[in-house]
């Protein structure tokens, strides 16, 4: 039949899609599997199944580019005539992607640098560039504050009372802004395990929205005052036994019902901690654990006990 139009395969944008999306879509698949090598999450591994529909995804995106790229290229040449309006949107299209990328280079190459600077500042260094750094919202930024150990009560006190919710939330990242961050802890779980934070700034922690998220951090950390530890000494918890189990401060009565913890890591922890009882450890040193019983029988010889 004369007239008809030709099949999407044989116009000549079809090429320019095709290939920009397999390029797209190999990428996103590398870049992936990048991130989840480079990650020390014990569940980072999942990501492998969700590879595939990112790749997907960015075919998908990558192809529609394309297909814009090569209109334009084809009305340059003369090969093809568009109606003006998807003439427009093809050459905002084709411009936009590469200015969005061009962008997000820079952003992440100067965020990358700032937080290299970061890791070894003083603490007084650290509340200087903490006051006058455009990235002072940025979480990636704050994590390399806070991961300082010369980071200052006062310094810590400051992040902890920025109200951005996504400083709760793991954290990841393509470029080099994690430091030895590499599980993605969030910020605030980092502030509340900081030995300079304050006992007021974890019991503020402690009252707010997000506490729960912080249970772990807040009953290990010996500087958290003891009425809010008391709220977790009769917790089953997991993470909240896991970090009592940890704390110097945790009171010996409390350290013996965690001592008969049906949770594995839960005794092991308290073979770590240098306040558990002797009484407590000969006790763990018989445990049916194998690799928990000789935790604590080096706890013990460490003690000068045999």
């Amino acid at each position: 039949m004369t007239g008809e139009p030709p099949r999407l395969s044989a116009r000549p944008e079809a090429p320019w899609a095709l290939w920009t999306g397999i390029a797209g879509g190999a990428a996103a698949a590398v870049l992936s599997t990048v991130s989840i090598f480079s990650s020390a999450s014990s569940t980072a591994a999942i990501g492998f199944i969700f590879v595939p529909f990112v790749a997907i995804a960015a075919m998908v995106g990558s192809g529609i580019w394309g297909f814009a790229l090569g209109c334009v290229w084809s009305s340059v040449r003369g090969v093809q005539r568009y109606a003006p309006a998807l003439l427009a949107a093809a050459w905002v299209l084709a411009l936009a992607v590469p200015a969005a990328i061009g962008w997000e280079a820079w952003r992440g190459l100067a965020l990358q640098g700032a937080v290299r600077a970061v890791r070894g500042m003083t603490a007084g260094e650290l509340d200087e560039v903490f006051g006058r750094s455009r990235w002072n919202r940025d979480k990636y930024f704050l994590g390399a504050l806070v991961q300082n150990g010369a980071a200052s009560p006062a310094l810590l006190d400051r992040i902890a009372a920025l109200p951005d919710a996504e400083l709760y939330d793991s954290m990841g990242s393509l470029w080099d802004v994690m430091g030895e961050n590499r599980k993605g802890i969030a910020v605030m779980r980092l502030l509340a395990h900081h030995p300079n934070t304050r006992g007021d700034t974890l019991a503020r922690l402690a009252d707010g929205p997000h506490a729960d998220k912080l249970r772990h951090e807040l009953a290990r950390n010996p500087n958290t005052p003891a009425g809010v530890l008391a709220r977790w000494f009769d917790s089953t918890d997991y993470l909240v036994e896991w970090g009592l189990a940890l704390n110097p401060r945790t009171p010996p009565v409390v350290m013996e019902r965690l001592s008969r913890s049906a949770d594995r890591y839960t005794r092991m922890n308290l073979t770590y901690n240098a306040a558990t009882p002797a009484a407590i450890l000969e006790r763990l040193a018989q445990d049916p654990d194998e690799i928990l019983a000789r935790n604590a029988r080096t706890a013990l010889e460490r003690r000068g006990r045999p």
